[in-house]
């Protein structure tokens, strides 16, 4: 069930369906423009010319299987950091050790006790890699001799830095997705209701010519006939 304030399409069918119905609809509108302004004069101009911006508004609005493409790519891109983390500190344990063989307790200090934790999570990787630059500032001498030398001490800030834009990113695509639903549903419902005008208006003017009637009938009124089927009778206006 929809919350009170949230909007859902008015219209059944795809997007892309809809969206190519009413700019068909619309340039018959435009043939019979005048037609529908001797009707009512609510449709003087510049009623095409809005009807035409809400359809091009509806078609490039971000599809949301093409937003979910991209959390996907953003997704993609964090676990990638996740895993060049995990490499460089399976990289740097090696020099730890090295520099403080059977040390267990500095190797605490640069968190071999915590890393299984963070390695399955980007804020505990983000809080693990802080603390690791902390750590191997206060113990770069003998990381140095040991040959980490300090340019790969600094590297680890680097690490942690494109870990949290990554992060940061897919967070706030995931927090963004429910606004850019919400304005595309809009959007598409403006350019349906144009169109249900003009159609309620169009079966009305062309109640007595069958052929312009049925051009005015919205996508879902439209009857599919067999071969030998007689075409229906027009709908009462």
């Amino acid at each position: 069930m929809a919350k009170a304030d949230e909007k859902v399409r008015i219209y059944t069918g795809s997007d892309a369906d809809m969206i190519q119905a009413s700019r068909v609809m619309h340039g018959l509108f435009v043939e019979d423009k005048i037609a529908f302004i001797n009707f009512d004069g609510g449709f003087i101009d510049p009623f095409a010319e809005n009807w035409l911006q809400k359809i091009e508004a509806g078609n490039d609005v971000v599809q949301d299987s093409l937003y979910l493409s991209g959390q996907i790519e953003l997704t993609k891109n964090v676990e990638l950091k996740m895993n060049e983390c995990r490499e460089y500190f399976q990289m740097m344990k090696y020099f730890i050790e090295k520099a403080f063989p059977n040390r267990k307790e500095i190797w605490t200090q640069f968190g071999v006790n915590d890393y299984e934790k963070a390695r399955v999570s980007e804020t505990k990787m983000i809080q693990f890699l802080g603390m690791l630059q902390k750590t191997a500032a206060e113990f770069s001498i003998d990381l140095i001799a040991a040959g980490f030398n300090q340019e790969k001490i600094d590297k680890i800030a680097l690490l942690q830095t494109d870990l949290i834009n990554a992060d940061y990113e897919q967070e706030m695509s995931k927090k963004k997705r429910p606004a850019v639903t919400q304005e595309r549903i809009e959007k598409l419902n403006e350019c349906f209701q144009f169109m249900q005008k003009v159609s309620k208006a169009g079966k009305i003017i062309f109640a007595n010519n069958r052929a312009k009637f049925d051009q005015y009938l919205m996508p879902n009124e439209r009857i599919v006939k067999k071969p030998d089927e007689p075409a229906p009778a027009p709908v009462n206006p």
